[in-house]
C-alpha cells in the first residue's frame, strides 16, 4: 500500500489508512464473540447480536450529521476527538455489567464512528487536492477494509482469556490508530468553515424527493444486511456443532475482508467497460453463489460457509462501489446530505439484518438465514437496475464512503 498515493508522505499515508482503521475497527468487533456474551450475560444468541445492531444504529443515527458538524468545527480535530471518544467507550464495553448496558455503549460507540471516517473522507480532498486525493481516498477505503479485519481479529483472538478481553484488545488497535493519527495527520489544508451547522444538512428534503436515490438507499440497505447477517449468523453457525470452532478460530476467517483492499479499486474499470448496472448485477450473482456455498456448508462443510462468505465480502464491497459511485454521480447539489442519506440507510439495513434473523437463526438455523438473505439480495438487483438505467459507463465507481 505504500506506494499506493505515491507524492504524499509517508507519514500522510499512514495517518489516512489509521483513520479507517480506528473508525472501523469497533463496529463489528462483536462477531467472533456472540456466543461468548450470550453465555457470560445470561442471554440468547439473538439477544446478543444486538450489540452488533446497537453499533450499526448508532452510525445510521450520527451519519446525517457528522459531515455538518467537521464542516463546522474542522477537519482534524473531530476526527481526533471521535477516535478519543471511540477509545473511551471501548474500555467502557469491557466493563458493562449487563448485556443491554453493553448494548447501550455500543449505540454510542456507534455514533462516534462517522465523525471519524466521513470527515476523513471529506479532508482528502482539501488537504491532498488534485488526482492525489483519489489515490488516497482508495488507501483510506483499505484502511477501513483493515480496521474491519483488525477488529474482528483481535476480538477472537483474545475471546479464550474472556470476552472483556476482546474489548481490551480492540482498543488497543484504536490506541495504536490514534497515536498515528494524532502523531501524522496534518492540520487543515483548504478547509473554510460552514456558517451554521444547519447550512451542512439542507438539501435533505430535495434527496427525499429523489426516487432514485431513495432506491438506492434501498440497495444500500439490502448490502449492509448481507454483510452483517452473514457474518453474523454464520460466526455463530460455525461455534455451533458439527462445525464447532473456538471463537479465536472464527476470527480468522474474517482475513477475507482484506479481499477488499484487491477488489474495490478495480470495481470502477470493470463499471468503465461493461457499465454500472451490468457490473452490479455481476456482484450479486456472486453474492448468490456465495450463499449457495454457504447453505451447503450447513451439513457440516466447513470450507464451504468460508468461501461462501468470501464471495459475499466480494459482493457487498464491489455493490457497494457501485451505490457510493451512482450518488457522487447523479447528485450535484447538497451531495454531503445525500451521502449521509445512504449511509443511513446503510446501516439501517445493518441494524435490522442483525436483529430481524435472530429469530430465523433460532427457529431454521443457518440455512434460513441464508435463505433470508439471498431474497434480500435478489430484490436489490431489479431497484438497483431500474433507478440507475441510463447511467453512463463512464461515470466510473467513484468511492464516497468506505465499506463495511
Amino acid at each position: 500500500m505504500a506506494d499506493v498515493a505515491a507524492g504524499a508522505s509517508g507519514r500522510d499515508r499512514l495517518a489516512v489508512v489509521a483513520s479507517g482503521v480506528g473508525g472501523l475497527s469497533v463496529l463489528y468487533a462483536t462477531q467472533p464473540i456472540l456466543d461468548a456474551l450470550a453465555r457470560d450475560l445470561g442471554a440468547t444468541e439473538s439477544a446478543a447480536a444486538w450489540t452488533i445492531a446497537g453499533s450499526t444504529l448508532g452510525v445510521a443515527l450520527s451519519a446525517p450529521i457528522a459531515g455538518a458538524v467537521s464542516d463546522r468545527l474542522g477537519r482534524r480535530a473531530v476526527i481526533v476527538w471521535a477516535l478519543v471518544g471511540v477509545l473511551a467507550t471501548t474500555l467502557l464495553c469491557a466493563v458493562m455489567p449487563t448485556l443491554w448496558g453493553l448494548v447501550a455503549m455500543r449505540v454510542l460507540q456507534g455514533m462516534l464512528v462517522p465523525f471519524v471516517f466521513s470527515t476523513s473522507i471529506a479532508m482528502i480532498p482539501e488537504a491532498w487536492p488534485g488526482s492525489l486525493s483519489v489515490r488516497l481516498g482508495a488507501l483510506q477505503v483499505a484502511g477501513t477494509a483493515l480496521g474491519g479485519f483488525l477488529g474482528r481479529f483481535a476480538s477472537g483472538l483474545a475471546a479464550p482469556l474472556g470476552w472483556r478481553w476482546s474489548f481490551v484488545a480492540v482498543a488497543i488497535v484504536v490506541a495504536v490508530a490514534l497515536a498515528a493519527v494524532v502523531a501524522w495527520l496534518p492540520r487543515d489544508r483548504g478547509f473554510s468553515p460552514s456558517p451554521s451547522l444547519g447550512a451542512g444538512v439542507r438539501g435533505f428534503g430535495t434527496h427525499l424527493r429523489d426516487g432514485r436515490i431513495l432506491a438506492t438507499c434501498l440497495v444500500g440497505a439490502a448490502l449492509l444486511a448481507l454483510q452483517v447477517g452473514s457474518f453474523t449468523y454464520g460466526s455463530l453457525a460455525l461455534v455451533a456443532p458439527p462445525h464447532a470452532l473456538a471463537e479465536w478460530q472464527v476470527s480468522l476467517v474474517f482475513v477475507v475482508f482484506l479481499l477488499a483492499i484487491v477488489v474495490t479499486p478495480r470495481v470502477g474499470a470493470i463499471v468503465g467497460r461493461i457499465g454500472l448496472v451490468p457490473t452490479f448485477l455481476a456482484a450479486v450473482a456472486v453474492g448468490v453463489v456465495g450463499l449457495g456455498l454457504a447453505a451447503f456448508g450447513a451439513g457440516g462443510a466447513t470450507w464451504a460457509i468460508v468461501v461462501g462468505l468470501a464471495l459475499t465480502c466480494v459482493a457487498v464491497f464491489a455493490g457497494q462501489s457501485c451505490a457510493t459511485g451512482f450518488v457522487a454521480r447523479h447528485v450535484v447539489v447538497a451531495r454531503s446530505s445525500a451521502v449521509g442519506l445512504y449511509l443511513t440507510a446503510y446501516y439501517l439495513g445493518g441494524a435490522v439484518a442483525a436483529v430481524a434473523l435472530g429469530p430465523v437463526f433460532v427457529g431454521f438455523g443457518w440455512l434460513g438465514c441464508v435463505v433470508a438473505l439471498a431474497a434480500v439480495l435478489a430484490l436489490s438487483a431489479p431497484i438497483a437496475a431500474l433507478a440507475w438505467r441510463g447511467t453512463p459507463a463512464s461515470s466510473g465507481s467513484r468511492i464516497v464512503e468506505p465499506g463495511p
